[in-house]
């Protein structure tokens, strides 16, 4: 949370400048009544909090003179969250909320990756999961998934094992040459969506398993459940990974 800085030397200095990343002043005028019974203009200042996370991230970023990483964007969105709701920034999910003009991927280099041998199993057990229920809070307990744990739990069951979140999962794709093009999709691979700024690895928020003819299965929290369904929102699709 502070940027490298040394904890033991922090004041508080330190901590009002960290907090002044989450709010715009402006200055506001307001009529007040005078003690002889005229009124007059007063002017104020007022703390306004960001709500816009791009640009707490721009904020945040200018004020300490250096690109944030993921993971700090991550701890910036937390701080935010938990200011406004008392509770930690959700993990992932399919939401896409006011977010129609974001875009959180990067450049990714593409590898000519043999199809996944394990791909026909994984897609049979992905497909064995519809209906299933989701829940971030209860997934792996009876038949509770979110994204990443379906995902992770298809992978495994077919002896491979990947990390439990959608960012982790795409880091790891990319920290292993595992990513390809979306031309290249195969049953079986993953695919990677960034529907919202969260701070996470290349802002990965979502993750579901190619079954070919255009279709996915995912675990979907706006539908509340795993489904299959055409392979959406293609402007958010930042990332296709082959696990092998």
């Amino acid at each position: 949370l502070y940027f490298g800085a040394d904890r033991v030397r922090l004041d508080a200095s330190d901590y009002q400048r960290f907090a002044e990343c989450f709010v715009n002043y402006e200055e506001r005028t307001r009529t007040i009544e005078n003690p002889d019974g005229s009124e007059s203009e007063e002017t104020y200042v007022v703390a306004v909090a960001v709500t816009d996370k791009v640009e707490l991230f721009e904020k945040i970023s200018r004020d300490y003179g250096k690109s944030l990483t993921y993971e700090q964007q991550s701890n910036a969105v937390n701080v935010w969250y938990l200011a406004k709701y008392n509770t930690t920034a959700p993990m992932e999910g399919d939401d896409f909320e006011d977010w129609s003009n974001w875009h959180g991927g990067g450049d990714v280099t593409y590898y000519d990756l043999p199809a996944s041998e394990v791909g026909g199993k994984v897609v049979e057990l992905a497909l064995s999961r519809l209906g299933h229920p989701y829940s971030q809070t209860y997934r792996g307990k009876g038949n509770y998934t979110d994204c990443s744990y379906l995902t992770m739990w298809c992978y495994r069951q077919a002896g491979i094992t990947i990390p439990g979140t959608a960012a982790e999962q795409g880091r790891y794709m990319v920290e292993h040459n595992l990513t390809i093009a979306k031309e290249d999709l195969q049953p079986g691979d993953l695919v990677f969506w960034s529907h919202k700024p969260n701070g996470r690895f290349m802002n990965i928020t979502h993750v579901g398993v190619y079954v070919g003819n255009g279709m996915v299965v995912d675990a979907s929290y706006s539908k509340g459940k795993v489904v299959h369904r055409n392979l959406f929102d293609s402007d958010k699709q930042v990332l296709y990974g082959r696990p092998r």
